[in-house]
């Protein structure tokens, strides 16, 4: 694919967005724009046609430069399919010419499928894989209609675009469109893929990361959070991460029962997120809970955890059981940095956690414990970085 000319991009779900399709199709593209060129040098010439968008690439730009466009797009939210592919004029000489140049490493053979998109053309898709056909002494490549490999063939009102290969893109809806989130983020193994279908659903998500040292910075340093920020900042063009001490809460807590403190801990966590929100303009709180997985993921001890506010708790991950969240971390690269040795908080205060737990206990120990005070004091502290997408 080294001598391709172009790179098309298809968007599926968008196009059922009616009134707000541009919308969506404008963010698409802008998201596709900041991610593709480095340092806004404005190297990659991207164009929105009517159902599609181009990426040129000019004559000096190699394999080099489709492979890093490849690895940038499969990690944008919202494209259906991608292709490195030939755009020529809608000639069936400069069709086959150009499928040549496309096939001619190819020990394979191919069927061609034709679609003619632009219904103003002389020719209809049956004549152009009849052309095909009839000058098979011409092609560098066999053709045969029962071949497991395709040649696509696609005139449109632009040009005629020929390629081999769809890469499936994440698809979902681009990042930004739904408003700002707020992730609960343990750095664990699941709090990063709930954060990734947060972002599959147009969420820009900014988290909130309670840790057990002493300093912030030796959170930040870790070589844990480094990592798992790395790979999760490839799905968005920045990334905002606040970093906030737990030992507050610990000192509070210290005469509480040992069995309440870990929904005790994710009701502060919901409140910490909530002062958060409102500081990013956000109305939605993400969490990786699963039902069931573990003591706090009760349905009782989710409801007693839940405070009353008007934000809106998501938890992508509910109906997953903890396999499918593995292979998952796994598939995004975080599973095996989620396992790094880290001085993790949940560790240090679930002891033997009740399972049923009711809201109103909760209410009365989040009064008697003054965690209001001990979330303000928590604030003060906090560290907040924003990390800029590595554009190399």
């Amino acid at each position: 694919m080294d001598e391709c000319n172009a790179v098309i991009i298809h968007f599926g779900e968008l196009w059922l967005k009616g009134k707000n399709r541009n919308y969506f199709i404008n963010s698409l593209f802008k998201n596709i724009e900041l991610a593709i060129n480095k340092n806004n040098d404005d190297k990659y010439k991207i164009e929105k046609l009517y159902d599609r968008f181009l990426i040129y690439l000019s004559s000096n730009q190699n394999k080099e430069n489709i492979d890093y466009l490849i690895l940038k797009l499969k990690h944008i939210f919202g494209i259906s399919w991608f292709a490195p592919c030939f755009m020529v004029e809608n000639k069936f000489e400069n069709i086959l010419e150009s499928a040549n140049e496309l096939l001619k490493k190819q020990d394979s053979a191919f069927k061609i499928i034709a679609h003619r998109s632009y219904k103003k053309l002389e020719f209809n898709s049956r004549q152009i894989i009849n052309y095909f056909i009839s000058n098979q002494q011409k092609l560098k490549f066999r053709i045969d209609l029962n071949a497991d490999k395709i040649l696509y063939i696609n005139p449109t009102q632009y040009g005629c675009f020929i390629f081999s290969e769809k890469i499936n893109g994440l698809k979902g809806l681009p990042v930004g469109v739904s408003g700002n989130a707020v992730v609960l983020f343990s750095g664990g193994i699941d709090s990063p893929v709930a954060s990734f279908y947060a972002m599959k659903r147009g969420l820009k998500v900014v988290y909130i990361h309670v840790h057990a040292f002493a300093k912030n910075e030796e959170a930040v340093e870790s070589q844990k959070i480094r990592k798992l920020i790395e790979q999760l900042n490839k799905y968005s063009n920045s990334l905002t991460m606040y970093y906030l001490p737990s030992y507050f809460f610990q000192a509070a807590t210290m005469k509480i029962p040992k069995k309440y403190e870990h929904v005790l801990f994710k009701r502060f966590l919901f409140k910490l997120a909530e002062k958060i929100a409102e500081i990013e303009k956000a109305n939605v709180i993400v969490t990786g809970e699963s039902l069931g997985q573990v003591s706090s993921q009760t349905t009782t001890n989710l409801i007693a955890s839940e405070p009353d506010d008007d934000l809106l708790i998501m938890r992508p991950l509910v109906g997953f059981d903890k396999q499918e969240i593995i292979n998952k971390a796994k598939q995004i690269n975080t599973y095996n940095y989620s396992l790094l040795k880290y001085r993790d908080v949940c560790s240090i205060i679930v002891k033997n956690p009740s399972t049923n737990i009711k809201k109103d206990l909760i209410n009365k120990l989040y009064k008697n414990t003054k965690l209001t005070y001990v979330i303000n004091r928590t604030l003060k502290k906090a560290k907040c970085i924003k990390y800029l997408q590595n554009k190399q």
